[in-house]
């Protein structure tokens, strides 16, 4: 989508999104550097961790800043004078002969969603290392995927879980103690706003640390303290040369595993799920937000599209339910159009498929690259908003070029349902073109060719610059989507009064930090071009309140 071709007050509201969400988080600096950070360490790193939070959910212009970073580099950088709580954790400091010691440090990992699989997939294919796993933040109620911790003890390494109640500073002192006694290399596969890992590796004396950048569209954490970026595609690589302030940046392709062997028949996995076989399966798989309509970019309106005009086709879209999609809906759902909600493997239903449909406005590389593994001819999402938010893979790349608009996005789809010829072709050759860098032999060349850079690694954080707003058209559009994946102030397109949401959006974010001020000043504004309506009334009456609303509310639901 191009701004600039847009009328002038539609392009004007779209950056006023942008420049609400920069000033927000400017607020946060400020109120971040107003604490004595001598005597209150643990509060202002959690002011860190909610100023880069905001940064990744509302995007303000930038992908990494030092004005919020360098902070928590200061920190760290006092926490050896600071004794710290042995707490019985830590990993054995002895080699195992030669190998090389990884130590894959995790906020979190889940049973869904493509990052754990991906670390996964990285240990099982490399036998030349003895991989070991730090989760800082799982929550409790959430267990380590079986298979992921059975592949750790398989590379003769050691899962370490810190306590949920754990403090900030005490998380990165034993971070910062494992990794000096237990490793040859630390990577990095944090969430965007997890403050631990900048504050553990802020000083010198700690073995090289890299970030796996699987976040490439996001702000995050970890440009001071890293020593090099993995990037996951060439377009992620560039992305982060320009707006992250690091020195070393190499492209590593997701590692995969070869389904071939594992996946049920397509028979049978039609059987198993109720399929007939003359149906054309369409399949879509990605996180529930994926699927949200934002500005011209509909999934369910254009699959309704697809569906009204082919009467054996159906679409089964994995990842969301109905109910989830329902409030976001601006037309109804075709009949034949299917929301089986989230599992932790879908391989079933790609064994079942005929075409697989990337996700929009928000794409998932991991998905696209599994469905085409599997010999599904894809059809990627049109026009990104931003190039970022949908795959981008360097391997078919030149087989697999977004779409310029709906309509060609409409006749490819189109071609694969009517031509089983052209779904073989297409299949077989994203699969040979993956088979090569991403699976198996091919991969371990490109990590091994990784390992041989870090080997030459010396760990030496430092401050990166502030990082003032961008508004580039890109920046615009990532900043809208934002808004309408959250799903509370702005969900159903540039509405004929943008004022009005631009309003309500900034009222939103500004009592969500707490800025009460600017909060009341905007939910009134708000409320007076549309008084008739409770929604503008509850945000005033709520931003009125303040605090003491905030509080009075967690308690209710606490009771």
């Amino acid at each position: 989508m191009n701004i600039e071709k847009e009328p002038g007050a539609a392009t004007k509201a779209r950056s006023a999104f942008l420049l609400a969400n920069s000033q927000t988080y400017e607020w946060l600096i400020r109120k971040t550097g107003a604490i004595d950070r001598r005597n209150k360490m643990e509060v202002v790193l959690h002011h860190v961790r909610m100023a880069a939070r905001f940064a990744a959910e509302f995007h303000p212009g930038r992908f990494a800043d030092g004005a919020i970073e360098n902070i928590a580099l200061e920190i760290g950088a006092e926490l050896d004078g600071i004794a710290a709580q042995d707490g019985g954790l830590g990993l054995p400091v002895a080699r195992e002969g030669s190998r090389r010691r990884v130590l894959h440090v995790a906020s979190s990992v889940l049973g869904i969603g493509g990052l754990t699989r991906m670390l996964y997939h990285w240990i099982r294919n490399d036998q030349t290392s003895c991989h070991s796993i730090v989760v800082v933040n799982q929550p409790g109620v959430i267990p380590v995927p079986r298979w992921l911790s059975e592949a750790v003890q398989n590379r003769g390494g050691h899962l370490v879980l810190f306590p949920p109640g754990s403090n900030l500073c005490q998380k990165a002192q034993w971070l910062r103690k494992m990794a000096r006694q237990s490793a040859d290399l630390v990577v990095l596969h944090h969430g965007a706003f997890d403050v631990v890992p900048t504050v553990a590796f802020s000083v010198n004396g700690c073995p090289p640390v890299v970030v796996l950048n699987h976040a490439d569209h996001l702000f995050w954490l970890g440009s001071s303290v890293s020593d090099m970026v993995i990037n996951l595609r060439t377009a992620g690589a560039e992305h982060t040369a320009k707006r992250r302030f690091v020195s070393s940046n190499v492209v590593l392709p997701v590692p995969l595993v070869d389904p071939v062997r594992k996946v049920s028949p397509r028979q049978s996995a039609r059987f198993t799920l109720g399929i007939p076989e003359d149906q054309i399966m369409l399949l879509s798989i990605g996180r529930a937000e994926k699927y949200r309509p934002c500005g011209p970019y509909d999934f369910v309106a254009t699959a309704g599209k697809i569906l009204q005009g082919h009467p054996r086709a159906h679409l089964y879209v994995v990842g969301e339910s109905f109910r989830g999609i329902a409030p976001y809906l601006r037309c109804g759902a075709h009949e034949r159009l299917h929301f089986v909600g989230s599992m932790e493997d879908p391989s079933l239903y790609r064994a079942a498929a005929d075409v697989y449909l990337e996700s929009f406005p928000f794409g998932s590389q991991t998905a696209l690259l599994e469905a085409a593994l599997s010999g599904l001819p894809v059809v990627p999402a049109y026009a990104p908003l931003f190039p970022l938010l949908v795959a981008n893979d360097d391997a078919i790349l030149k087989l697999l070029p977004n779409p310029h608009c709906e309509q060609e996005f409409l006749e490819r789809v189109n071609l694969l349902i009517q031509e089983p010829g052209q779904r073989l072709q297409l299949g077989e050759a994203l699969r040979k073109c993956l088979l090569v860098d991403h699976v198996g032999q091919g991969w371990v060349e490109r990590l091994i060719a990784m390992y041989r850079e870090t080997a030459h690694l010396t760990h030496i954080p430092q401050p990166i610059p502030a990082s003032p707003c961008c508004m580039t058209d890109a920046d615009i559009s990532l900043s809208l989507w934002h808004v309408v994946a959250d799903g509370k102030t702005y969900s159903a397109g540039l509405p004929k009064d943008p004022a009005r949401a631009v309003l309500r959006h900034t009222a939103s974010v500004a009592k969500d930090v707490g800025d009460y001020a600017t909060a009341r000043w905007c939910a009134w504004r708000a409320l007076r071009y549309d008084p008739h309506r409770w929604a503008p009334w509850r945000l005033l009456i709520v931003t009125v309140l303040g605090r003491a609303g905030r509080l009075f509310r967690q308690m209710l639901r606490r009771t």
